[in-house]
């Protein structure tokens, strides 16, 4: 073939932006190619038991986090809640009837509870600011889309958000007491309900606990309790990155009380899909045009991993998944989500590795490497390895949940003199032990071995194997017999079981001396004999371990006497 794998595999476009909530609001290019996962489909079930009244909650969070598509998600629903006669709208129901299905009771009762003209949608993206600025710019955002430039310039109530929006533009800070009548108004102004979704409210939480600022977060309390007011109600979506009462962990007691008061009046909806999920997502992302020659291709070595496989691994994919996350490696494949939802932050989403240009990313990989031969090419770990390493650097030791990552660096850094093959497989050693230290995913001899061949009959397995023994008698790498599993970190150059073993050789001891050492006989008093004759008469009590040993005690004559005395 002889050609880049850019030739044959990129990515679908949708996947190399990022969704904006405030830009991409009623632009129905970024709803193309959504798919609710499993997530999304059970957070839109939850919100519409809000809109149905089956549940008593008007607020909820989204919580997980970057690149898991909160955002995403967000802007489908919001699509969901526009105007019936809008084109998005019409889509995102599509989108809807074929995941949740056309006659199921979700999809009956979004097209129930959401009127024709829609929701009034009030959507921003907050920055480090009070709240009650981030819901007028949400409300300003809103009201622009909801009426019509001849209506809005007549009601009184745009009126007063643009005097409010042009106050927050200047750096002015909106009084958090009127903001509960200001939705109040909107809603009586739309004669619909209100839906305010708030992108990056951590920003919002951030700034509270900056500036001490309880009542300005006792807002979202007073908005998630308001009243129905001749039947319009708001309800509010927050987007946030960790836990609600992670934000507030450097408060005072009290005050931290206070915070996990307001964040009862919210349903916290975690957002973080399974890794076999992800894998589904990764599988949208990629966009197939290559010829027949290599999709057969593909699919003729999609067969040999599926037999390949270790059974506990075999479990998690099927010959079409296989098929579809080519050209990752199976097993990084089901890697990257693991490795991404422990230790991603804004700059480590799966998406990024897809989608970015930087050193070692899936998009440069399509970009160097070129079909040769029967073997298809695969990403392996080892370059998922240098990617983390190569984008994040030296930011990994200001960051307290990647310290593992910092001490694997270090010692690969160590071990430069190596050669590239053995430097290829700590890297790969290192990923597993990151990943899992129990389960299917640990770095057996056999996972590890496959995970750095492009096929299961790759004839340079033999040589994968020699370089993980070369491995162990240096001392670099440690296999754990009890856990089946070879590791490397700080520590890993001790072999416990080798000097445990040579430990209990040399402190091996007959029987009888462990015995003597650890339950000593007591010894025994003539008591009969003592009453008898008025004399005191004990014997001392030894083990032994062989008739021959009874030399050592003395002759006949004092067999004779223990007899006499008990006898």
């Amino acid at each position: 073939m002889n050609k880049p794998l850019s030739e044959y595999f990129s990515l679908k476009r949708r996947y190399s932006r990022s969704i904006n909530l405030e830009r991409d609001l009623d632009k129905i290019h970024a709803l193309e190619g959504y798919i609710p996962t499993e997530r999304s489909v059970d957070a839109t079930r939850r919100i519409i038991a809000g809109f149905k009244g089956t549940s008593d909650h008007c607020a909820w969070t989204l919580t997980s986090v970057y690149g898991t598509g909160k955002s995403a998600f967000a802007h489908f629903f919001a699509s969901l809640c526009a105007p019936e006669t809008s084109e998005i709208r019409c889509s995102a129901l599509e989108v809807a009837s074929l995941t949740l299905g056309y006659h199921s009771s979700e999809y009956l009762a979004l097209k129930e509870n959401i009127p024709s003209v829609g929701l009034f949608r009030a959507i921003a993206t907050a920055q480090r600011e009070p709240i009650s600025n981030t819901i007028v710019r949400a409300l300003l955002k809103g009201a622009e889309v909801f009426w019509l430039p001849q209506e809005y310039n007549k009601l009184r109530v745009a009126r007063k958000l643009v005097d409010l929006g042009t106050q927050v533009a200047d750096g002015g800070r909106v009084d958090s007491r009127e903001i509960p009548n200001l939705v109040k108004e909107v809603a009586l102004a739309a004669a619909t309900d209100v839906l305010l979704i708030i992108d990056e409210l951590g920003k919002n939480l951030e700034f509270a606990v900056q500036n001490q600022g309880a009542e300005d977060l006792y807002l979202l309390q007073q908005l998630a309790e308001l009243p129905k007011d001749k039947g319009y109600k708001v309800y509010i979506v927050g987007l946030l990155h960790q836990a609600f009462a992670d934000y507030g962990e450097r408060l005072a007691s009290v005050q931290r009380n206070e915070w996990a008061k307001i964040q009862g009046r919210f349903e916290d909806i975690p957002f973080q899909d399974s890794p076999s999920q992800m894998m589904r997502l990764i599988c949208q992302a990629i966009d197939r045009t290559g010829g027949e020659r290599i999709r057969c291709a593909v699919h003729n070595q999609g067969v040999e991993w599926l037999e390949a496989l270790p059974s506990d691994i075999r479990d998690d994919y099927t010959q079409a998944l296989l098929f579809e996350t080519y050209p990752l490696h199976p097993i990084t494949a089901l890697v990257m989500p693991m490795l991404c939802t422990r230790y991603a932050q804004n700059d480590r989403s799966l998406f990024t590795f897809l989608t970015s240009a930087e050193p070692y990313s899936f998009r440069n990989f399509l970009q160097e490497t070129t079909v040769e031969g029967d073997v298809l090419p695969t990403l392996k770990l080892d370059r998922v390895y240098d990617y983390f390493i190569e984008a994040v650097g030296t930011g990994l030791a200001s960051r307290p949940n990647l310290q593992r990552w910092v001490e694997i660096q270090n010692l690969i850094a160590d071990a430069k003199r190596l050669d590239t093959d053995s430097l290829r497989v700590l890297k790969t050693i290192g990923i597993l032990n990151l990943v899992t230290t129990r389960g299917a995913m640990r770095a057996t001899r056999t996972l590890v071995t496959l995970a750095m061949c492009d096929s299961p009959s790759d004839s340079a397995k033999s040589n994968w194997e020699q370089v993980i023994e070369n491995l162990l008698q240096k001392g670099i790498i440690t296999y754990r017999r009890q856990l089946d599993e070879l590791r490397i970190w700080q520590g890993s150059d001790f072999n416990v079981d080798v000097e445990l073993a040579g430990y209990i050789e040399n402190e091996r001891s007959p029987i009888v001396k462990l015995l003597s050492d650890m339950r000593p006989l007591t010894p025994i008093v003539a008591q009969r004999h003592s009453y008898k004759t008025g004399t005191l008469r004990y014997f001392e009590r030894q083990y032994i371990d062989g008739l021959e040993d009874l030399t050592q005690y003395g002759n006949y004559s004092t067999c004779l006497l223990f007899y006499q005395v008990f006898g």
